[in-house]
Formats: structure tokens, sequence, C-alpha cells
């Protein structure tokens, strides 16, 4: 019987009963209505405020750009000149630790040069100045000089120091994308590290910075920024894609534009744009610096070093000692100079990964709550079991289709957990209520009768909840009685001989009224009746119970077929 039977403290037992007498009596409307309310009030203060779910967000971006089936396959002009740990073993009995005498680098570079590539990419900061080797600092000076691809990094710092430096436009002209407004009153300065070399800061210049989010992961990247006098500059994918593919440039620095906000400060990485990563952390084309080195100060043709024409030549170092790695999506310790790789692929190839907007996001969040109440108010609680499952797994599965273009990601991960929660909460309140009205019998027990029931089929889920709101409308003293405790389980109701049966108990008067109401309610389902039978005034709340069980199944027995012999 699923009348409760614990033996409970008298307080703790009125505490209950009037806290979920209270609860029952709430309409069904305004329950949804105002679970609705309160999640779309979540969502709003969450996605534009609090950003709780964002470390949920990005976990689940890390995890699906993984698991990706396939990705854009790479761009085969671009070659890595790596400083790795064996390059700076080779290169130690002669130049020492890193950093090397420059004339090093400057020999490589006029090697690279003469074979006409397409750019070559410094991934390596000359701040400052060697003093134990000036000379090589004069030749890399010189060889910048003569360079005709060479681009250089420069450092950005946190714009808050802007304006206490004096660097602008006229002292590096190359790392400007558009000259300020004529509104503007002053050229702007902003604060970074500039090369040491005069001539390394007269050639092209791009920041080359990794703006990680608050998890200290690398997912997005700045490919310009607008000062406060309205001028841009560019990143070094930038400055490379200027050189490379003009039209490219162009497409970027439009759709930059374009764009209403600005950051509010150098740590914002919401306005950047999202990487779409290769397959795996080291794909593109590697040659040891080393070998190059020694093809490029007299040696032999290594086979092992390519031809430079008309490649992207990027160098810079891998090696765990010289700290220029970062976590990624791909790997914990993703090295920078494949990212300053992923960065120059995409911009070559305008992929530019179109975002939901947080607000669309926001508003699907709260039409999917509003939908789950719908149907709930219309069908029941139960009947959205299955979309427990289903409906998270498919947004998810949207998001991560998404992935496997170029141009889109749509982000439903708070969708898909908001929708969790709310079907949580009302799968909750549904089993609140239904312990109020099949927990107990009520508790004015005078004038009570019971009516048996018995369908054709197992009482479902769903069943049962048309009868408690049909209760909770016209009957709100009456109680549903039955001897299966789980009345939607219907692969063990074949144990349960008297699981079709339902006995509806309370007021005789209420009862009588309740009846016909009670029926449509089920209008689908084959029921019979039996007689109202009444229980005797003046017993016990433990008493009253006793009889209503024997009433109820004196009831169901009588309403059984007849078993033939």
């Amino acid at each position: 019987m699923s009348t409760s039977t614990e033996a409970k403290q008298p307080f703790a037992a009125a505490v209950e009963r009037a806290l979920l007498s209270r609860l029952a009596s709430w309409p069904d409307r305004w329950v949804l209505t105002g679970l609705v309310l309160a999640f779309s009030a979540w969502v709003i203060l969450d996605v534009f405020f609090l950003s709780v779910s964002g470390g949920m967000a990005q976990t689940t971006y890390d995890a699906m750009v993984r698991a990706r089936l396939r990705a854009a396959p790479h761009d085969e002009r671009i070659v890595i000149v790596d400083i790795d740990e064996s390059a700076l073993a080779r290169m130690a009995p002669e130049f020492g630790r890193w950093p090397w005498p420059r004339d090093t680098l400057a020999t490589v570079l006029d090697h690279i040069e003469s074979q006409q590539p397409a750019a070559v990419v410094w991934d390596i900061v000359f701040s400052d100045a060697d003093r134990l080797s000036p000379g090589g600092d004069a030749a890399m000076d010189q060889a910048a000089q003569r360079s005709q691809h060479s681009h250089f990094s420069v450092v950005r710092l946190p714009m808050v120091n802007d304006g206490k430096s004096d660097l602008g436009q006229k002292h590096l002209p190359g790392l400007w994308a558009q000259a300020r407004s004529p509104s503007a009153a002053a050229d702007a300065t902003l604060a970074l590290i500039p090369p040491v070399l005069p001539h390394v800061a007269a050639q092209p210049l791009g920041f080359n910075n990794g703006y990680v989010d608050h998890d200290g992961m690398l997912r997005r990247y700045r490919y310009f920024e607008r000062l406060g006098d309205g001028s841009i500059i560019h990143s070094l994918p930038m400055s490379v894609t200027r050189a490379v593919d003009p039209a490219a440039y162009g497409y970027w620095l439009d759709h930059f534009k374009r764009k209403p906000h600005q950051m509010g400060s150098s740590e914002a990485t919401r306005d950047d744009t999202l990487i779409h990563w290769r397959k795996t952390a080291m794909t593109y084309q590697r040659v040891n610096f080393a070998d190059l080195f020694e093809q490029a100060d007299g040696g032999q043709a290594n086979p092992k070093v390519p031809s430079m024409a008309g490649k992207i030549v990027i160098i810079g170092a891998t090696a765990p000692s010289l700290h220029d790695t970062h976590p990624t999506p791909l790997s914990g310790t993703q090295a920078g100079v494949e990212s300053l790789a992923t960065g120059i692929d995409n911009a070559l190839h305008r992929r530019a990964i179109w975002e939901l907007p947080q607000w669309a996001g926001a508003v699907v969040a709260i039409l999917m709550c509003a939908g789950i109440a719908l149907w709930s108010h219309h069908r029941s609680v139960s009947s959205l079991a299955p979309a427990m499952l289903v409906l998270p797994g498919v947004l998810l599965g949207i998001g991560f289709a998404s992935l496997h273009t170029e141009h889109a990601f749509i982000d439903l991960h708070l969708s898909a957990g908001l929708a969790i929660l709310f079907l949580a909460v009302l799968k909750f309140w549904y089993t609140l209520r239904k312990r109020h009205w099949c927990g107990d019998l009520p508790d004015h027990t005078n004038n009570l009768a019971v009516l048996p029931w018995v369908s054709d089929k197992t009482w479902s889920d769903d069943q049962l909840d048309r009868l408690m709101m049909c209760l909770q409308a016209s009957a709100q003293d009456c109680r549903l009685v039955s001897l299966d405790l789980t009345p939607g389980d219907n692969l063990s109701a074949r144990w349960r001989p008297f699981a079709p049966c339902l006995a509806i108990v309370g007021p005789h008067a209420q009862l009588l009224r309740a009846q016909p109401l009670l029926l449509r309610a089920i209008q689908r389902l084959t029921v019979r009746q039996g007689d109202i039978a009444l229980v005797p005034p003046g017993l016990s709340a433990q008493a009253a119970r006793h009889v209503v069980t024997h009433l109820a199944l004196a009831g169901w027995t009588a309403l059984q077929p007849p078993v033939s012999s």
C-alpha cells in the first residue's frame, strides 16, 4: 500500500504534512510559470554578469575539439624552423646556451632570403641588446635591412599602461593597420616591448601575445586591436597575411571594423576570434634549426632541409627549457610557435568562426525551459523522462557537428545543462506532489469513503499525474491509494497482480462530486469501478488507515474477473 507507514515523530510528521500540503495546493501553472521565471532570471544573470557556467562551456568545448572526426588540413606552405632541445645541444659547443649570438640568426635569415620565401616570421623578440656580442647584433640588424620578407614580433603590454608610454605610430609604422581617425586630438601611444635593433623596428611588425581565458587556456586569437585614437594595430599573423594575401587581410580588417564591441581590458578575450585548430597539436612541417644553420654556414645540402622557396617560414622554439608553451584544447603544453602557425593558417584561409551570440544562447535556454513547462502542463512530467538524455545529447551534438565546419560554432551547452536541471527540478516537484496525493490519508478522517478502481493496464505516472491534477482542482481532501510503489515500472508489473489497482479515498461528498471528473481525466483507459464503501466514523487515524486498507483490498478483489477451473 502506498499510504505512509513510517513511524515518525509527531512534530516532524506535522511539519512535513504542512509543507507538502502547501506545495500541493499550488496550481500546476503557477509552479511552472514560477520555475520558468526563476530559471530565466538565472540565465540572464549567469550569461551577462556571473558567468558561472563558463567553466563548463570551456571544458565541453575542449573535449569536443579533441574528439573531432576531421579538421581543416594544414597549409603546406608553412614550415617551422624549430629550436628544439636537440638544436640547443648541437649548437651549444660552439655558441653556448640560448640566446646564441645573433649572427647565427642573421646567417639563417640570409640563407632563407636567398631562396625567395613568401615570408620569414620571427617568433623571437629582439628586445635587448647583446652586450657580449655586439657584432652579432650588427650582423642581424644588417640582415634585417636586406630582408624583403621578414616579419618581427613585439610584445604588447597591458593597455592600462598606454598613457605612460611614448611609443606611437611614427616609431613603429609597420605595426599599424590603420591610422588614427581625423577627429582624434592626438596620436595614441601604446605600451609594448619594441625591438632594440633599428632595422628590425623598421620592418613589418605584429604583436604576438597569447591571450588566454580565465582558466589559462588559449582558445582565441587577437588579430587586431583598436587604440584610443581610433587607429588599429595588427598581430603577427595579420602582418604576414597583409604581405602574402592582401585580399584576405582586407577581409579580416573589414570584419574587425564591423565589430560593435571594444575590449574593456587587455585580458578580455570574448571579442577575439575562436581558433580553428588542426587535428593534432604538432601538425606543421618542421626543420631543425641546427640542420638549417649548418647548410647556411657553408655546409653541404641536407636532405632533411627542404627548399624554402615560396614557403612561410616561422622561426621559433619548441624546447621545453625555453618555456614558450601554453595549454590549448589540443595539448596541455602546446608550443607557442605551433599556435602562431595555426593563427597564420587560419588568417590566410579566412577561417572566421562565427559563434552563437551570448544573448541568443540565453534566448534558446529560456525558450527550452518554457517548452518543457508547456509540455509537462499539457502532458505530464513523467512523459519527459526520455528527454533527460535525448535533449541534452541533441543540443551538444549540434555544437559538436558545427565544430567540423570552418566558419561556425553553435554553443548550446547552457541550454543542454539548463534542460537537465529544469527537468530535475520538475521531477523533484512531482515527487513531492506525489508524496502528498499518494502518501497518506487526509487530515480529517470523518465521513471517509473508498472508491476502488481496477484498470486494464498498469497505472502509469502520466495517468497518476492527471488524477493528482484533478484532485487538486476539485477534491483537495481526497487521496490516491495503490499497492504498486512504482506504478510506471511496466517491466516488473507482471510480478504485481495489484499493479492495475487504484483507490480514491476522501470525504464522501467530495468523492461523489469528483468521480466523473476523475473518469474524464483517464478517458483513454478502461476502468472497472467498485461500490463506494464508507469508513466508520469516530476512528483514530491509525484505525482509519487499517480500515481503508481492508476496504480497498476487498473492493479490488471483488473487481477481479472470476477464475475458470
